[in-house]
């Protein structure tokens, strides 16, 4: 069977027509890979999951046992954690679980680690909550290594919390288990929560293995709260749908409080399509969303680095690298420029941080021809520049 339909079918014209707020922010003749959703069809599966709730009119109130069940049995048989079903929360994706760990951990002035670069919505919430952000700067020419040494100078009295992603959002690092144990020992050291965002665990290149960073010892586990999605996997973003753990009851009962009649989990049509998503039944998705990108992510390697200034390594995980440039221009300009010269939409790395400076976040999910379209775009704007400084 040929899964090509699903993964490399994407056209500028059919995308256009699709209602994404991804290909309509700008206008019809921008190519817009600045926003981590993926170019693809959905999964037969999950539209047969939601059209089945509908008519089974699934749309009063409900509970969401069933979908809880089934998110106990993957975090089991995946993450190798003992939740069961009192240890889980749903929630209206990652985002929702960023505000709730902070907000239980924290209080006004208290400190929070975050990588630089990350995803942006940490430094949103730190902002929302009165906190502190410190940051664990990730330097490109060292591979973007978490460096434990570096971390344990920015411990303080007023730490509360350390944030990470793995894999990581925006420099592409899956992170290894020495380096997860380094983190895990500084936050038992120090009795600092830790919250991960695994969102794109389904997202690996080369085989690498993903480990769970609450799965190493029972002591981080009682520290740690880890949140999950399916947006990046499969595409279904306008579901609202993640989810959250940790077995230490006191945290969760926690972050009920603070959610309640704020934060209500998510709808009876999200629920019913969750089922689908975390067991074996799309593990054919998995498989050959992997395979897809695998070839996408070779393109780009050969044809992004063959531009004169221009620098794209190989990334480990998830499909919104940063793209490096040596140009004088910041990132915000450089953003600007392909914008209007190119149409082409990237994001700007300082979006994520001050260490996204001279980098541009790319979203490579996308079919072969309008990845070789946005790379062709590209060249003829980057010839039309001054040579780049030597390095």
């Amino acid at each position: 069977m040929s899964y090509s339909k699903y993964f490399n079918s994407a056209t500028i014209e059919n995308m256009l027509k699709t209602p994404n707020i991804k290909w309509q922010r700008y206008s019809k003749d921008v190519i817009p890979l600045w926003l981590a959703n993926p170019d693809f069809l959905i999964a037969p599966e999950i539209k047969e999951a939601l059209i089945t709730a509908v008519c089974s009119n699934d749309l009063y109130y409900n509970s969401d046992q069933g979908a809880r069940e089934a998110i106990v049995e993957k975090i089991q048989r995946v993450n190798k954690l003992c939740a069961s079903l009192g240890d889980v929360m749903l929630t209206q994706g990652v985002d929702p679980q960023i505000w709730l760990t902070i907000r239980e951990a924290c209080r006004e002035g208290d400190e929070v680690v975050l990588t630089d670069p990350m995803y942006g919505e940490f430094n949103n919430m730190m902002e929302t909550l009165g906190t502190k952000p410190v940051y664990w700067e990730l330097e490109s020419r060292d591979g973007y290594r978490f460096d434990s040494e570096k971390l344990k100078t920015l411990i303080g009295a007023r730490t509360r919390l350390i944030c990470v992603c793995n894999p990581h959002n925006p420099t592409g690092r899956v992170m290894t288990r020495e380096e997860l144990k380094a983190i895990a020992d500084i936050a038992v050291d120090h009795r600092i929560k830790v919250f991960v965002d695994e969102l794109w665990e389904d997202i690996i290149f080369d085989g690498r293995p993903h480990v769970t960073l609450a799965s190493l010892n029972p002591e981080i586990e009682a520290l740690t709260s880890t949140g999950w999605g399916f947006s990046k996997t499969f595409g279904i973003a306008g579901l609202y749908l993640g989810y959250l753990c940790t077995t230490n009851r006191e945290m969760l009962g926690n972050f009920r409080r603070h959610a309640k009649c704020i934060q209500r989990g998510s709808s009876n049509l999200a629920r019913a399509a969750a089922p689908v998503m975390l067991d074996d039944t799309l593990d054919w998705w998995r498989r050959e969303v992997m395979l897809h990108l695998h070839k996408i992510r070779e393109i780009c390697l050969k044809r992004f680095n063959a531009i004169p200034g221009v620098h794209f390594t190989t990334f480990e995980g998830t499909y919104v690298p940063l793209l490096r440039f040596d140009h004088r221009m910041t990132s915000q300009e450089m953003s600007d420029y392909l914008l209007n010269d190119a149409k082409i939409a990237l994001t700007p790395g300082t979006n994520y941080g001050s260490k996204g400076e001279g980098c541009l976040r790319i979203c490579i999910a996308t079919s072969e021809g309008i990845i070789n379209e946005v790379i062709d775009r590209m060249e003829a704007s980057f010839s039309k520049l001054s040579a780049p400084p030597t390095p």
